[in-house]
């Protein structure tokens, strides 16, 4: 899992990147120079940026208690990502696994419960799961307008 959340993290950053450049250079000459499916698109991979750097930011801290987890040695039952200060739920804590989306580390009890250790912080999903459709519905909305103006088109000139 360490191996697949490191490539997840390696993903979002080239999506970061990538996107940012291209919504950069969409909104580099103006707004007032594009288009509407232009705007739309640019627009669009400015919230693809936020969506894949939050998520991002949240696989650190999901690969840093992965990391812990697999370290063992002295001390290491419970993993240290599921101690809780003053609990004496960490007598009961029997594995872990990582939930994707909403993204999180969770430990799970011998009660077959579960609690989530907070290696992630609480902004991670709701600003995945907010900017990551708007993104998809901006994309999505500039290929419609796209579309709508090609059929105008075609209807006032058939050949």
């Amino acid at each position: 899992m360490v191996f697949l959340s490191l490539l997840l993290l390696l993903v979002c950053a080239l999506a970061v990147f990538g996107f940012l450049g291209y919504g950069g250079q969409t909104f580099a000459g103006g707004l007032r120079r594009q288009s509407l499916p232009e705007v739309l698109r640019g627009g669009s991979a400015i919230a693809a940026v936020v969506a894949a750097g939050a998520y991002g930011w949240g696989l650190v801290g999901v690969t840093g208690a992965l990391v812990e987890a697999r370290d063992g040695g002295t001390g290491s039952a419970p993993v240290r990502a599921c101690r809780t200060p003053g609990q004496q739920a960490d007598g009961q804590v029997t594995g872990y696994r990582v939930d994707w989306l909403p993204l999180r580390f969770v430990c799970e009890t011998s009660d077959g419960g579960s609690f989530g250790s907070g290696d992630v912080p609480a902004y991670v999903t709701p600003l995945v799961l907010g900017f990551g459709p708007a993104a998809a519905g901006g994309a999505v909305c500039s290929a419609w307008v796209v579309e709508v103006r090609v059929r105008q088109r075609r209807q006032r000139n058939p050949w």
